[in-house]
């Protein structure tokens, strides 16, 4: 079912985000961070929800309005998608500034990175908390088929899919590093 591929997803990005918050803390104890593999991880968040992840939210809201009506929740969604997408280029954008050797002030860099986080778990804490289990119970089986019927993307997912993607191949390495240490 869709919800579930998305709510994997959300999974996902948690533990990307988790990564982050650790390079975070490391920048705020002024420890060295790999800014290769925090580049792939702001550049898979980007990609990924704009090709795959929000489209596929997209439908269910726009199914839930077409079919219900309005919803405060719901109806600022695909506002919040693109004010996501667009802060997440603009970090990457700094991102890819530091990786050219531009100075940027660490605490700027800091700054920028807490809000980028900070943004994406309020976004998707909203979602999982508030509107997906609204939808849970609003949908019908039928309203689920239908919104499953306008997915048609093929899914195989860059990072932690079946292949990985060369340009995620540090990422993928850090994240199975992550998942060994927690064993």
């Amino acid at each position: 079912m869709m919800i579930e591929r998305i709510r994997r997803e959300h999974g996902y990005m948690v533990r990307l985000l988790a990564i982050l918050r650790h390079k975070l803390n490391q920048l705020k104890d002024e420890r060295p961070v790999n800014y290769a593999v925090l580049r792939e991880i702001v550049d898979y968040l980007a990609t990924h929800s704009e090709r795959v992840h929000h489209p596929k939210e997209d439908i269910l809201y726009h199914y839930y309005q077409s079919h219900y009506g309005q919803h405060h929740k719901i109806d600022d969604l695909e506002h919040d998608h693109q004010a996501l997408s667009e802060k997440t280029h603009d970090f990457l954008q700094t991102v890819d500034m530091v990786l050219q050797d531009a100075v940027i002030p660490q605490q700027v860099f800091i700054d920028q990175l807490e809000s980028f986080l900070n943004m994406q778990k309020q976004h998707l804490e909203m979602e999982e908390k508030q509107v997906f289990p609204y939808l849970m119970d609003v949908f019908t089986v039928e309203d689920w088929q239908a919104v499953e019927a306008q997915w048609s993307v093929c899914e195989d997912d860059p990072v932690f899919g079946e292949t990985i993607a060369e340009q995620y191949q540090q990422l993928a390495e850090r994240i199975h590093q992550t998942e060994h240490e927690c064993t």
